[in-house]
């Protein structure tokens, strides 16, 4: 009987030490360092977010319906390299780069600016923009 208590004690203490193990695991992308606006380059496609979000339509077979979107003012994101979603944000100072990726949907392309968290949300101010052939 007491080989058997052990051996429950055993087990909920390792239990115990894998729930601990997870939770600290998976919360480290909760205590993200909010983006304080370091200047940062990510790579990857030009998304019309209005449609990536609701049905997922990226890529050049829904480049039409982008170009479409964006030009009516729909946000813009980039699915980066690193299969994140950051929203691209027009700096106010030069908005230029952030215009010239209306013409840019669906195009592989690198993008630097101010990155920022806001929320867990992942944005960039664009400064620069540049096609990736």
């Amino acid at each position: 009987m007491t080989n058997q208590l052990n051996s429950k004690s055993s087990f909920r203490y390792g239990l115990l030490l894998l729930a601990i193990g997870c939770f600290v695991f998976f919360q480290a992308d909760a205590f993200e360092k909010e983006g304080d606006g370091e200047e940062i380059s990510v790579s990857g496609e030009v998304l019309d977010l209005s449609c990536f979000m609701a049905s997922g339509a990226k890529g050049e077979g829904h480049k039409g319906c982008a170009e479409k979107c964006m030009a009516n003012g729909m946000p813009i994101g980039l699915l980066g390299s690193d299969g994140k979603v950051y929203l691209l944000v027009e700096d106010h100072k030069n908005a230029n780069p952030y215009q010239s990726l209306k013409e840019l949907a669906a195009a592989n392309v690198e993008v630097t600016g101010n990155y920022f968290v806001r929320n867990g949300m992942p944005g960039i101010v664009i400064k620069k923009v540049s096609e990736k052939g």
